[in-house]
């Protein structure tokens, strides 16, 4: 299938080997360099049956691709986005199950306090995938957030190289309202299916659900964009780290109580 995809050992070897000595080869094509891997991690709030994917990564990159105006021309957009694989490592065999990944991207910065919402579009999806994925392999599309919840991700073996699926989340609206930030967050729910509730006093309900969280640093600004200007904000703590992160709230049903006459 396109999109899912189990490399050989080969391959995977050597686009490694050729990744850490800077050369080209099966590093060019499999887009190596920057890559980030991030393991699943049980959090206390993990309840019984939860699962995590593993994730990599690359930071997001601003490039100008073809676009749509809002008076729908053509016209040159400058997009953010953000290259990832997921593949499904069971802990144990009884728990080897394809699982469905559901993911939202959501990019918040930290200086402008602006939140932006990953924009699954097609047409960029496919400009990306000639950046990405120069040779064109059939089995290293990039799918968009909508595409890669079409099929479940199939578990991999321990002692297997990963089947990998691919994809990319996409924001077009980062030049227009948060141009000069220099610090954000990426929030990917949907890399796990845990979830858990707190109830406030006010008798309303938080919903949290099991995230990861990227933070990364901009030294520059708009001025003169660059494709690698970002990076992973490691200056304090790990740039990556799993979290519950409030998604919702549940508002309690019912009217309320009288109060006694008097």
């Amino acid at each position: 299938m396109t999109g899912h995809f189990r490399l050989d050992r080969r391959t995977f070897l050597g686009a490694v080997v050729a990744s850490a000595v800077g050369g080209s080869g099966a590093a060019s094509a499999q887009q190596k360099v920057g890559e980030r891997k991030i393991d699943p991690l049980d959090l206390p709030l993990d309840k019984p049956g939860v699962w995590t994917l593993n994730f990599r990564y690359k930071p997001p990159r601003i490039v100008t691709l073809d676009g749509i105006g809002k008076d729908g021309k053509p016209e040159k957009k400058v997009v953010w986005y953000m290259w990832y694989q997921v593949y499904n490592l069971p802990k144990d065999d009884r728990a080897a199950e394809p699982v469905t990944f559901l993911p939202e991207f959501e990019l918040v910065t930290k200086d402008l306090n602006t939140t932006h919402l990953d924009e699954p579009q097609p047409h960029m999806i496919e400009q990306l995938n000639k950046l990405e994925n120069p040779q064109n392999h059939p089995n290293l599309t990039l799918l968009s957030t909508i595409a890669i919840s079409k099929r479940p991700i199939p578990p991999s073996k321990p002692d297997a190289i990963p089947r990998v699926v691919t994809g990319a989340a996409i924001w077009t609206d980062m030049a227009e309202k948060a141009p000069r930030t220099n610090k954000f967050s990426v929030y990917i729910v949907g890399l796990s299916n845990g979830q858990a509730t707190e109830e406030l006093r006010t008798g309303e309900k938080l919903i949290k659900r099991k995230t990861l969280q990227i933070n990364f640093v901009r030294p520059t600004d708009d001025n003169r964009p660059q494709i690698v200007d970002i990076r992973p904000d490691d200056s304090n703590a790990p740039a990556e780290q799993w979290i519950y992160r409030t998604t919702s709230v549940a508002k309690s049903i019912g009217a309320p109580v009288p109060k006694p006459p008097g």
